[in-house]
């Protein structure tokens, strides 16, 4: 995203405060009410679930190697409402400098086939009276305004030359309510049992149908939920992941087709960290459709990342082994798409993939995602690497005429990886390197690492 975030936890308890809520390398109450149903026009597909964030999708930033890497989704620049319409009921503003740009990203993804997720944030004052945030609740009296604009931005944008066919509904929104702009949410009512997710329910009611008129083949997104942690209803923690909950209460559940998250673990030594092996996010989530009776939806994990609290050599190996692992097993969680925050940028916690001062300098992270996006783009997923050591974890993907084995450990251990006798076998590292391997009768085998190794049989 265009906008530098920061450290969530201060802004959480300040509002609760005030609210009492290729270039070259250099080296995740039932829904009830009568509804219009309209189909999503997406489907489950492995071979695109590898994409990115990026501050913006240009040449200056990278754009070469961000298409040399395997990418297909991307997220860049926002459309701000309030750069549209400043005014109420005074046109629309299609020449504002930030849409401009916008625009211009737009042509670019459209060109090199990337899907482009589209945000929509930062509403006008007049339309979030009495909160002054351009990311705060928009006032219900206004709903039909905002419709109106969505879908002449639809009209517009969802056609030929810009084929925009992925909306998102702000970033976050269940973040708490902020006093000033911020590129966070802001929905979340701290006094509401649903933490404001009812009143962004009512909003989707409104505006999807008018999107979906204009264009019934585009698929709209919740915003990213934050989702900070699980809800506890034995001590009343975790209020803002009820959120969603209040978007089903409020029976939106129709009122959008792709379910999006965020979901970021922290460096603790380790290179899964702070999140494990598994993201809960991903059952929570799904979970929820289930008990409030929403078919289930198709999720986008639209920002993750492996986060370094400091700039250190040892959480940087560790980003560059832990990102292979974290689409490998967003493909097993059978998600749409995932996308790493963010390519070109450390301003949050040091998670670039290439040097933010010198785009053309791509860090060992990039390599390794380059590796698994452009080699299992296009793969099925067989199933996992069964009969190995306790503490190694692997996969098999069928590629063409190829069979794609991937698998890592956290400490040193010998996988035997099944393979025809007499087949063709190559092996790669993470970063696409090659390994010297043999196909002896039918068996590979290798020492694991903590970063993916790669056997690729033919």
């Amino acid at each position: 995203m265009p906008f530098h975030k920061c450290h969530l936890l201060g802004l959480i308890i300040a509002a609760l405060l005030l609210a009492g809520a290729t270039g070259r390398p250099r080296v995740a109450t039932a829904d009830t009410g009568p509804y219009t149903l309209y189909l999503p026009a997406v489907s489950a597909q492995t071979q695109t679930i590898f994409g990115l964030d990026t501050t913006s999708l240009t040449p200056e930033r990278g754009l070469e190697g961000l298409l040399a890497s395997g990418t297909s989704w991307v997220r860049a620049s926002s459309l701000f409402w309030r750069d549209v319409e400043p005014a109420e009921g005074g046109g629309y503003h299609w020449d504002a400098p930030s849409v401009q740009i916008l625009e211009q990203e737009m042509l670019t993804a459209s060109t090199h086939g990337l899907k482009l997720i589209v945000v929509i944030r930062a509403s006008p004052t007049w339309a979030t009276a009495p909160y002054q945030a351009d990311c705060a609740p928009i006032n219900p009296a206004k709903y039909a305004r905002f419709a109106a604009f969505l879908a002449a931005a639809v009209d517009r944008y969802s056609k030929p030359p810009y084929d925009v066919m992925f909306w998102e509904l702000g970033n976050e929104p269940d973040a708490p309510i902020f006093p000033n702009n911020s590129g966070y949410g802001c929905w979340g009512v701290t006094s509401d049992p649903y933490y404001g997710g009812r009143a962004y329910g009512a909003m989707l009611k409104v505006v999807y149908p008018a999107m979906k008129a204009r264009a019934e083949q585009i698929s709209v997104l919740n915003g990213g939920l934050l989702l900070d942690q699980p809800y506890n209803a034995s001590n009343g923690s975790g209020r803002m992941a009820r959120f969603l909950e209040g978007i089903f209460v409020a029976g939106a559940g129709a009122s959008f087709d792709i379910l999006s998250f965020h979901s970021y673990s922290f460096y603790d030594n380790t290179v899964d960290g702070t999140r494990g092996a598994t993201d809960w996010k991903v059952g929570y989530l799904r979970g929820l459709m289930d008990r409030y009776g929403v078919a289930r939806k198709p999720m986008l994990n639209t920002e993750a990342a492996l986060l370094c609290t400091t700039s250190t050599l040892a959480c940087s190996e560790a980003q560059a082994n832990a990102i292979g692992r974290f689409y490998i097993r967003a493909i097993t969680d059978d998600l749409l798409g995932h996308l790493w925050y963010i390519y070109d940028s450390d301003a949050f916690n040091y998670t670039a993939l290439v040097e933010p001062s010198d785009v053309s300098v791509q860090r060992p992270i990039y390599q390794a995602y380059r590796q698994v996006a452009t080699l299992l783009r296009g793969a099925r997923l067989l199933g996992p690497l069964e009969g190995q050591a306790a503490g190694i974890e692997g996969y098999r993907f069928a590629s063409g005429a190829r069979t794609i084995t991937v698998f890592w450990s956290n400490s040193e251990q010998v996988a035997v990886i099944p393979a025809q006798p007499g087949a063709e076998i190559t092996c790669a590292d993470r970063s696409g390197e090659p390994i010297v391997c043999a196909n002896t009768d039918g068996v590979v085998q290798l020492t694991t690492r903590p970063g993916p190794l790669f056997v690729i049989e033919r």
